[in-house]
This record gives C-alpha cells, sequence and structure tokens, in this order.
C-alpha cells in the first residue's frame, strides 16, 4: 500500500512493487493465507492452498491418474488420490520450516511457477485436515522397518 497525495492506492497483485511475497516458501514463512488457481502446459487445473504455513493441493488432469490431493502440515505430509481413496502419509522431520518445505519441493516449484495466479483469501481451517475415509499407507513406518533389514556396513 501506498500513499499518494491523499489516495489510498492498494496492490491486487501480491507479487507486485509491493513484495507482499517473494515466492511460495516466503508466503508460508509469513503465515500468509493464499488461494492459487491454474492450469499448467499439460491442462492439468490445480487449485492450492496456503494457510499458517500448512500447504494443500487440489490437482486434476484428464485422466484419474492424474488427479490427486496433497496435505502438508504439522510435521507430516500426506497424498492420496481422491478416486481410488488409497495414499500414504509420512513424517517429516522436525526442524525449521526449510527442512518441511524440502520434502514437498515438487509440489511448491509448481505452485511458486504460477505465483502470479496466487491471492490473498480466507480458507476454513478443515481443508487441511485428512479426511477420515482414505486408506493412508504409513511411508514413515516402511522405510523404517527396511531402514532395520538393511545390515550395517562396516566402518573402515
Amino acid at each position: 500500500m501506498m500513499m499518494k497525495s491523499n489516495k489510498l492506492e492498494v496492490s491486487t497483485n501480491p507479487t507486485s512493487n509491493g513484495n507482499v511475497f517473494t515466492s511460495v516458501k516466503d508466503a508460508i514463512s509469513k503465515k500468509m493465507t493464499l488461494v492459487c488457481e491454474f492450469s499448467d502446459e499439460k491442462g492439468t487445473s490445480t487449485k492450492s492452498y496456503i494457510k499458517n504455513g500448512a500447504v494443500r493441493v487440489s490437482s486434476g488432469g484428464t485422466n484419474t491418474n492424474e488427479s490427486g490431493e496433497f496435505i502438508m502440515k504439522d510435521n507430516k505430509m500426506y497424498m492420496w488420490n481422491e478416486t481410488t481413496r488409497e495414499g500414504f502419509v509420512y513424517n517429516v522431520p522436525e526442524g525449521d520450516q526449510t527442512t518441511q518445505i524440502s520434502q514437498g519441493d515438487e509440489y511448491l516449484n509448481m505452485i511458486d511457477a504460477y505465483k502470479d495466479s496466487c491471492k490473498v483469501a480466507t480458507v476454513e481451517n478443515s481443508y487441511f485436515v485428512p479426511p477420515t475415509d482414505v486408506n493412508f499407507q504409513d511411508m514413515s513406518k516402511i522405510l523404517e522397518d527396511l531402514q532395520k533389514q538393511i545390515p550395517a556396513i562396516p566402518q573402515q
């Protein structure tokens, strides 16, 4: 916002000279609430929601294998297919927000490429709650079990 001779100018583009946020990671770190809607070059339509450091991505392509949901919050990532109601969850190592964000870089980079489509909005907290009717496989447990099965390599 800038004041110009008794007029109040409000920027409607969050990435204009006001620099409300410079990237999606920046918006997350600032705990902004945004909605971003876009279609990529493959025709996949995506709607992303960002609020208080949490991210939800809903994408839909031309077939059901290209459609999916993703939530990243509270050191966990959830991914699932709306049609099959199958998905997985895994724990993101605790640490700073950057560690959590690095796990979801593919989604964040995708949103970042279309950040000009993002607008400040009101999003209900319930939208960041994983559905109870999806069968989530715990990938953290599976990876932990796999690591236990790998023999330790002797140090030289």
